[in-house]
């Protein structure tokens, strides 16, 4: 992974630019999700023509001035439309872990076939780059779960003959991430919260901007092209030790117990069969047996940023950063 200059870091919000004339429109899926929804305002601070795709606009939340075109990946006639034009498509559009599959098969629906029918829409549209948002440690998976589709997507790209980056964020923090959130109200409720698996996972928590950061680079930088890049943030932590930052942003004290993992399995099998919104998936369970790190200088090294830390960020900002 080639590094840049080591004192660059993109702003948080690029003062507004005129686009150069030779510059194209990136199109980004998933649009009013939690990373699909910094990116559009990133790009669109900083003057970038940039179109939000979205399968319906009742809940979108997005700059004045966004261009939005409605379509939906497990219906490809809705894709054609969506990628004419652009020459760039960053899809952040999936079913992810720690929300219940809407339906039998939805995961293969729309992570595996959505991103297949992508792909070949944006290679009909000629598109020049595809930049897909993946995750950290992704691995072929057992048929039918959640990080087989994971792996497919990843494929898809691979195979698909568009110049392509593929991005491998770890957990995500900031104002509104669902990892930090549901923790924060598993802290809030319960005075011990439960470790998965012993609490032996270590995690490399990414701040979104810095993520966005990424995707920014991935959008631009020819050196980063077919390329896979695991990023995550500038510490290393324990679950524990997450939780009891946690407690101290929210001004609680709180420890951690053991939940092994077999146990964790089948609570979340119980709670997803009657909840609408389980605080546990099936999916979610994977990502506890997946390795969650990467190298501290990971972001550094391929794309400039120094990457904030979970745990610093909480002691200066809580929650609301």
């Amino acid at each position: 992974m080639a590094p840049t200059d080591p004192g660059h870091r993109i702003p948080e919000g690029n003062p507004a630019r005129i686009p150069d004339s030779n510059e194209s429109t990136v199109l980004v899926t998933g649009a009013n999700g939690f990373i699909g929804s910094h990116l559009v305002r990133r790009l669109a601070s900083s003057g970038r023509p940039v179109r939000a795709m979205v399968r319906s606009r009742e809940r979108v939340d997005l700059p004045d001035g966004v261009p939005v075109v409605e379509a939906d990946v497990t219906n490809p006639e809705t894709l054609g439309p969506a990628v004419e034009g652009v020459a760039v498509v960053v899809h952040a559009a999936a079913l992810v872990a720690n929300l219940k599959e809407p339906y039998p098969g939805a995961y293969q629906a729309v992570n595996l076939r959505g991103t297949q029918s992508l792909v070949e829409a944006a290679r009909r549209a000629r598109v020049e780059r595809f930049v897909l948002l993946s995750g950290i440690d992704t691995k072929p998976g057992k048929t039918g779960s959640y990080m087989a589709t994971r792996w497919g997507m990843e494929e898809a790209v691979r195979q698909g003959g568009i110049p392509y980056v593929v991005l491998q964020p770890s957990v995500l923090f900031g104002q509104g991430a669902p990892f930090t959130t549901e923790l924060a109200k598993l802290a809030r409720r319960l005075p011990v919260v439960p470790a998965i698996g012993g609490g032996g996972v270590m995690f490399q928590p990414i701040w979104v901007e810095d993520v966005v950061s990424c995707l920014v680079a991935c959008v631009d930088r020819p050196d980063v092209l077919g390329g896979a890049y695991a990023v995550g943030g500038a510490e290393q932590v324990s679950f524990g030790q997450i939780i009891q930052a946690l407690g101290r942003a929210i001004g609680k004290r709180r420890t951690t117990v053991t939940l092994p993992v077999p146990v964790a399995r089948a609570l979340a099998a119980c709670m997803t069969a009657v909840l609408p919104h389980p605080p546990l998936t099936s999916a979610s369970i994977e990502l506890f047996t997946l390795k969650q790190t990467t190298s501290l200088d990971a972001v550094l090294r391929a794309f400039g940023v120094e990457p904030r830390g979970l745990i610093t960020h909480l002691t200066e900002h809580g929650l609301s950063g």
